[in-house]
């Protein structure tokens, strides 16, 4: 049976010529988002050009330009967001070993009492925010990965996570005062 609905959006859907066409204005926009996320010139430009490629692969199944705007502009931010991640390198909490003076009795005693008293936040927190932040911390899951075994949306392993380290800066921070 015949679709006339379907048929247009299949002729209507964007073709090479016109992603090209429209390509160095689709960059430059993610190179502006780029920029308001703080990058330099030249990252920005690396940032749209992956954009870019992102885009490509969907060209196809763009059928107008206002979607596709909208496609650069979150596409240019999760990338942003990405990059800054991965160029700030956090610090495991199961794995963060401050310096200690080896012959000093007293550096040792103390980052045993630290260590300890750190195991203990750990298993004081809810049971599923710590299983959340044992297996991306110590077991360096990914938040894909957790989710699946939890059988819960990445977003909440994320919000959980989050509340769990949140929850252990404040204890440190109230210990160390």
């Amino acid at each position: 049976m015949f679709n006339f609905d379907v048929s247009l959006r299949y002729i209507s859907r964007m073709t090479q010529e016109e992603f090209t066409h429209i390509a160095s204005e689709m960059r430059r926009n993610a190179v502006s988002v780029a920029q308001k996320y703080g990058f330099a010139n030249d990252d920005a430009e690396d940032i749209a050009q992956d954009v870019m490629l992102k885009l490509w692969c969907l060209h196809e199944k763009m059928d107008n330009m206002a979607r596709m705007k909208a496609s650069v502009a979150i596409t240019t931010r999760r990338m942003c967001i990405d990059r800054w991640r991965t160029a700030h390198v956090h610090t495991d909490v199961g794995n963060a070993i401050p310096v200690v003076d080896e012959d000093s009795l007293y550096d040792r005693l103390e980052y045993a009492e630290l260590e300890q008293w750190m195991g203990e936040q750990i298993n004081g927190l809810p049971t599923t925010s710590r299983i959340v932040l044992t297996m991306r911390q110590l077991e360096h899951r990914e938040l894909s990965e957790i989710a699946d075994i939890l059988g819960i949306k990445q977003t909440s392993v994320s919000t959980l996570l989050a509340r769990a380290r949140n929850e252990l800066m404040k204890k440190l921070k109230r210990r160390n005062r």
